[in-house]
């Protein structure tokens, strides 16, 4: 029972500092993000074409973690909202 007692300030202190640790990953994600942007546009590489397999890419990691987890909120895809996505696409 010590080891549950234990373990409750612990969780409550991660959970407080949860935000904060996320925030550092993503400002090391950034900071990769634009090292590696940099090599490849020193080496040759198009800005566009970056941009591309930049987004390319971010969509293919993001999109299982967006399918798994959303699976339950999603509405049904219907004539009305398909007509909204694509307004929104364009007005972009």
């Amino acid at each position: 029972m010590s080891d549950q007692s234990s373990n409750g300030p612990l969780s409550a202190n991660f959970s407080k500092a949860k935000p904060y640790f996320l925030m550092i990953f993503l400002q090391f994600g950034s900071a990769g993000m634009y090292i590696i942007s940099m090599v490849t546009l020193n080496q040759g590489m198009n800005r566009y074409v970056l941009v591309v397999y930049r987004n390319a890419i971010a969509a293919l990691v993001l999109a299982p973690f967006a399918l798994v987890l959303e699976r339950k909120t999603r509405p049904k895809m219907t004539f009305p909202i398909f007509l909204q996505i694509m307004a929104l696409g364009f007005l972009e």
